[in-house]
């Protein structure tokens, strides 16, 4: 079935090309202005600091330092807290490049890759604070909420999947011996490099994508501006949150922007699996729980700014069933995953 819906896609996408040349042509300009201007000024150098940072042993010294926390509190070893922080600070999809990192390593098992997996592969502050705050919102500190909001967020699919806590006999760290800084760096530079080569293909080709959408004469529709936005956003990220207009109120677009942000976008999701082609992983769980995130990151959202309506300067917001019936929803779904993983013979609850 799924092979029969990729070529019916992959057929419908040539027509496409055939009846819309030009909005698939401008499609790819637009993607590969996105890549020059934005994409490869911030990819490249956080891969190459993740990768060098790998290499020259950080993932060893956050093993010994942070196993007191990452494992009573998500029941992970502490070198899974390198992936973590570095999804979080660099931004999709360094999470996930480092994750590979730590595994080809030997500095978590193939169980805690997996669960961390779920919740390390993030969006980073630059894009929050510079593309959302800055120019789509145009108040940074809204850019700096969101983040804590997506941060938040994180941390709570972490928890809500940890499942129970075991033993993991694979906790002693290797004492293979550190490369040296030159062959560190020049390792990390070609990583890289291959890196955000790969990325930059699937931008363009889902620019291309969306271009052709856009040419389709797809009927007019109540909000179809915040539609089409949100339509955008589930296939690319960057295009999506910035096409978000002032049809929804403001508290409606910091809700939809963090929907998409802890969604992440089908895009980031073939980059990622590109990334982690070999380490022959089941994608499906990932891709339910970074559903799972969208969803609770809106309800956190929503949450906060019905709390402090100050954070947007409103003089009031009140407390609706709808933040709540949303945080809800993103709790009772978790709490399915681990009902369900546990069901299936898997304590952690990651097979969904």
């Amino acid at each position: 079935m799924t092979r029969v819906l990729i070529r019916l896609a992959a057929g419908i996408f040539s027509l496409a090309l055939l009846f819309f040349p030009q909005a698939g042509a401008q499609g790819a300009r637009s993607g590969l202005v996105l890549c020059a201007q934005t994409l490869i000024p911030s990819l490249f150098p956080a891969f190459a600091a993740a990768g060098l940072a790998m290499e020259l042993g950080l993932g060893r010294w956050l093993g010994r330092k942070l196993g007191p926390v990452m494992e009573p509190v998500f029941h992970l070893s502490g070198p899974c807290a390198l992936p973590l922080a570095l999804g979080l600070l660099g931004g999709y999809p360094v999470g996930a490049q480092s994750l590979g990192q730590l595994r080809a390593q030997g500095l978590c098992s193939r169980e805690e890759e997996e669960r961390l997996l779920l919740f390390c592969n993030n969006s980073g502050p630059a894009f929050l604070l510079g593309v959302l705050g800055g120019s789509v919102f145009g108040q940074p500190s809204l850019g700096l909420f969101l983040w804590l909001v997506h941060a938040l967020s994180a941390f709570g699919v972490g928890l809500l999947t940890r499942g129970e806590r075991r033993p993991h006999p694979s906790r002693a760290l290797p004492n293979a011996p550190l490369p040296s800084p030159a062959a560190a760096f020049s390792r990390a530079v070609k990583q890289a490099l291959a890196s955000v080569l790969q990325v930059s293909a699937y931008v363009v080709l889902f620019q291309v994508l969306l271009g052709l959408i856009q040419a389709l004469p797809l009927p007019q529709l109540p909000f179809s501006r915040s539609c089409q936005a949100l339509l955008m956003g589930m296939l690319e990220l960057t295009g999506g949150v910035c096409a978000l207009t002032e049809e929804l109120s403001l508290a409606g677009r910091l809700a939809l922007a963090s929907f998409l942000m802890g969604w992440g976008g089908l895009a980031v999701h073939c980059q990622t699996m590109a990334l982690l082609e070999e380490e022959g992983l089941s994608f499906s769980p990932y891709l339910q729980a970074k559903l799972l995130q969208g969803l609770l990151a809106a309800g956190i959202c929503l949450v906060l700014l019905a709390l402090f309506p100050s954070l947007i300067g409103a003089p009031s917001l009140s407390l609706s069933p709808l933040p709540l019936a949303g945080a809800g929803l993103a709790v009772c779904l978790g709490l399915v995953w681990t009902r369900r993983g546990k069901k299936d013979g898997n304590p952690d609850g990651s097979a969904l």
